[in-house]
């Protein structure tokens, strides 16, 4: 809900930058901090998980950093030395 409320912010600047690609980002930044503020402010009393899903969660992040980091390496690889 916060980056619906933050891309119609941020479309405008990005237009008054004169870099329209920013406008989107600059959203998507004020879109996350608006939405963290809005569930601080309503959900005062958040779901504790528990050892078991904290280490579920670890793997799957390390999972996730690890496949981002490769796909990454190779677009970099592609880009640079596919001339």
């Amino acid at each position: 809900m916060g980056i619906a409320i933050g891309m119609p912010i941020g479309l405008p600047l990005g237009m008054i930058l004169g870099n329209i690609a920013l406008g989107p980002a600059l959203g998507a930044l004020i879109g996350i901090i608006v939405g963290v503020i809005l569930e601080n402010k309503i959900n005062t009393n958040p779901f504790i998980p528990s050892p078991e899903e904290i280490k579920r969660q670890r793997k799957l992040l390390i999972v996730a950093m690890s496949i981002g980091i490769i796909l990454f390496a190779v677009a970099l690889f592609l880009y640079l030395f596919n001339s």
